[in-house]
């Protein structure tokens, strides 16, 4: 009688094993298209930074270059005084001059009205 069981035996074996092939391999499947979404997420995340960091070179390259095309004998100072009779309010004026806020407002407070030109 065993040597009767045994081919079952056999049998049973090899489905069970075909199970376990089929499970690993679906497993393996879900585990790829999870990297798979991490991946192009992760990438998508850097395409943005990327984004803004060439925003933020181009933006830096056009106050370089508007430095460039102003008067070099004018101080910062004396540009914000110009710029300020020109009607840009103080947070413009400090970013484009590169000095502080608290600055320009002082620029604004003395040179905004101011009768002489």
């Amino acid at each position: 009688m065993s040597g009767a069981f045994f081919p079952y035996l056999m049998v049973l074996l090899w489905l069970a094993l075909a199970a376990a092939v089929a499970y690993l391999y679906s497993r393996l499947q879900r585990l790829e298209s999870k990297r798979d979404s991490v991946t192009s997420l992760y990438l998508d995340q850097l395409q943005q930074q990327i984004s803004a960091l060439q925003r933020d070179v181009s933006r830096l390259q056009s106050r370089a270059e508007n430095r460039n095309h102003s008067d070099p004998g004018l101080s910062p100072y004396n540009q914000a005084i110009e710029m300020i009779r020109q009607g840009l309010t103080a947070s413009e004026v400090a970013s484009r001059c590169g000095i502080s806020r608290s600055e320009a407002e002082l620029i604004v407070s003395l040179y905004r009205n101011s009768p002489t030109s």
